[in-house]
């Protein structure tokens, strides 16, 4: 038994569909193929004479199959696209439209209020990618500027020499000493590791 939805397209009855129709049934019986097409004899005798029928498509189809699967030469018979050509096809009415007041009723309240917070949900993923790429750059110029100025105020000392904030007031320049460029060193390390951390284990 063939399986036809509701949404299924129709084709108006031509000579060659009621002939692909007349075959299958003389091919596997009449019985057995209302039982196939889970139609009654009316609806078959209707579509035989071809008194301004539409049929739905699957049944064509079927009506096909069975011809193509008992060697039918004729393709008006054994071929969809054949059997269908000269035929009009139209989307099946599907009755009055549900009123305005039914569709809002088949609309839950966890429904609805999950659409309200949808709606009220902040952007797209990736712009929540993006603020945290902005945040780690930030974090990672920190860490270099900050180690900068501590490598040359407390690691220039342990070199034997005094210690330097590594720039000019005036004119404003960067005057690196040996502390400062070892911090920066250092902190260019520890930004690898911060990065490591960010970027396999936290996103």
């Amino acid at each position: 038994m063939v399986e036809l939805r509701k949404a299924d397209l129709e084709a108006k009855v031509t000579r060659k569909i009621a002939e692909a129709f007349q075959a299958a049934v003389e091919k596997i019986g009449r019985g057995e193929f209302l039982a196939m097409a889970d139609i009654d004899g009316q609806r078959l005798q209707t579509i035989l004479n071809g008194d301004d029928e539409y049929v739905p498509v699957g049944l064509v189809t079927l009506a096909c199959q069975i011809n193509k699967s008992h060697n039918d030469p004729d393709p008006n018979h054994s071929s969809v696209t054949e059997c269908l050509k000269g035929s009009t096809i139209r989307i099946p009415s599907t009755g009055q439209p549900a009123p305005p007041r039914m569709i809002a009723k088949s609309i839950s309240r966890s429904q609805f209020r999950r659409l309200k917070d949808d709606a009220k949900s902040p952007g797209p993923l990736y712009e929540k990618t993006t603020f945290r790429l902005v945040g780690f750059s930030a974090n990672t110029v920190a860490f270099l500027i900050l180690g900068y100025f501590l490598g040359g105020i407390a690691l220039s000392p342990l070199l034997g020499q005094p210690s330097c904030t590594g720039v000019s007031i005036s004119p404003p320049t960067l005057i690196p000493c040996s502390g400062s460029i070892i911090g920066l060193v250092i902190s260019a390390i520890g930004g690898i590791g911060y990065t490591y951390y960010y970027f396999v284990k936290k996103l």
